[in-house]
């Protein structure tokens, strides 16, 4: 069975928004549509086919057409399925046992409504810009047999809906099991590239999604359901695999594991990279070249002031103690997950592989002995952007857009290369989520939400 959210909610789900039951019914969302943040606001518009920023997606059009006749490709075409079946069907082999809502019930609720809420953080911007999928710009089929051409070319193509679904699952269950979160978050990977592989999407699409899902699954933390619900489903998983105790701590996402490697100068990526760099440069003398020297700093007491705008007040030690601590822990952990990942590959830096100057050339000396992959500055602003958009909710665009900003001023700069930053950005989202499946920051952060009732 093609199994679609418009034949389970509505069929205007994705054209004319939830239907009125949905609207109403928590038992089918942790929150609504209204409350979500909205990706066509703190995320770019996809790239003109006329900008430079469009040779990344027309490079991986064409790689992924040189891999349908593979088990690569084959695997993309199943991964063509949507909706609940197919999420249950792959973690189901990760898992060990079969996901069902008669065999796994607290698994199976969380795994529905974590669906539909996380696949909501595209609905906004897909309206908003209508972008032409590559099959249908190209004049040509997708590679899976389970979509529906007619409905695609009706449904705009950035941000991938597909990659929000599987994304924001694969966050939720990292959390819920973070003892298998490297195997989750690199299957949920997997299955956004098999939309480009397909010729359902672009590069830039399935990018735009991942980001949206994080963002979406940090508006499903503010649910007061989504607490209980993911403690059963633990609870279940626990008692299915004979688990006495769940493990209060777990070591950080492994980016080695989940992602690709690092784009090289041989790599059919490093086009894109260098392209978004020249693209870039034309910044550098403009405000927001001077906002991408500002975005360098990357202490605690810079970010908070940075951040401080997006949330609508001030934050710092004395204001916001609570806040401060919580941002000071999860910035150590941001920054040591992306330096472990920097010790096993290293990139030359932008400025030092094309031997040009940058925008900060007193930082050059030190920042050229360290590897460009991942961007740590990226990886801590979208991070603390993440977690502040949970907290702060009513300013939840202000705040991603301040956190997204934060990451592209590195390609501004010339200190990192796109998909530096891009790696940053997800590997900021599986950090997250294993904060949150750490016992002692869930009391950081209910400390911090008594600090804001408190204030209002």
């Amino acid at each position: 069975m093609n199994f679609r959210f418009g034949a389970i909610v509505a069929i205007g789900l994705i054209f004319n928004g939830i239907s009125v039951s949905a609207q109403t019914d928590t038992s089918k969302v942790y929150t609504f549509l209204e409350n979500m943040p909205d990706a066509g606001i703190y995320l770019p518009a996809p790239p003109d086919t006329a900008s430079l920023d469009f040779a990344d997606d027309v490079i991986q059009w064409q790689w992924g057409k040189t891999v349908r006749n593979t088990p690569r490709g084959a695997m993309a075409n199943r991964d063509g399925k949507w909706g609940h079946e197919i999420m249950a069907e792959i973690y189901s082999g990760v898992f060990g046992f079969t996901i069902s809502e008669e065999n796994t019930p607290a698994i199976w609720k969380l795994l529905v409504k974590a669906s539909y809420t996380g696949h909501f953080s595209t609905t906004k911007a897909k309206r908003k810009y209508m972008r032409t999928r590559p099959f249908a710009q190209f004049n040509e089929h997708t590679w899976s047999e389970f979509d529906d051409e007619q409905e695609l070319r009706h449904n705009g193509s950035y941000p991938s809906g597909h990659t929000s679904l599987s994304w924001s699952m694969a966050l939720v269950f990292a959390e819920m099991v973070p003892e298998l979160q490297d195997t989750i978050l690199r299957r949920a990977y997997q299955y956004a590239e098999s939309r480009v592989i397909v010729g359902a999407h672009y590069q830039s699409d399935i990018e735009a999604g991942r980001l949206a899902a994080s963002a979406g699954v940090a508006s499903i933390h503010t649910s007061p359901f989504f607490s209980a619900d993911i403690k059963a489903a633990r609870a279940e998983y626990n008692k299915i695999k004979n688990i006495k105790t769940t493990p209060i701590t777990t070591a950080l996402p492994c980016g080695q594991k989940i992602l690709d490697s690092p784009v090289d100068t041989s790599s059919r990526r490093f086009y894109g990279d260098v392209a978004q760099y020249w693209q870039s440069k034309a910044e550098r003398s403009t405000e927001r070249g001077r906002q991408a020297i500002a975005d360098a700093d990357t202490a605690l007491d810079a970010l908070m002031a940075s951040f401080s705008k997006g949330v609508g007040f001030e934050i710092n030690a004395k204001a916001t103690p609570a806040m401060a601590e919580m941002l000071s822990a999860a910035r150590r952990v941001l920054i040591d997950n992306a330096n472990q990942m920097k010790t096993t590959a290293f990139r030359k830096r932008p400025y030092v592989q094309f031997g040009e100057p940058s925008l900060i050339p007193e930082a050059e000396t030190a920042a050229a002995l360290t590897s460009s992959y991942p961007s740590v500055t990226a990886e801590v602003g979208w991070g603390l952007a993440l977690l502040l958009a949970e907290i702060v909710p009513e300013r939840q665009n202000e705040i991603l857009t301040r956190g997204f900003e934060i990451g592209r001023s590195r390609i501004i700069a010339g200190y990192n290369y796109a998909s530096d930053v891009q790696a940053g950005r997800i590997m900021a989202a599986a950090v997250l989520a294993n904060l949150h499946a750490n016992a002692d920051f869930g009391k950081l952060i209910e400390k911090v939400k008594k600090e804001q009732e408190k204030k209002k």
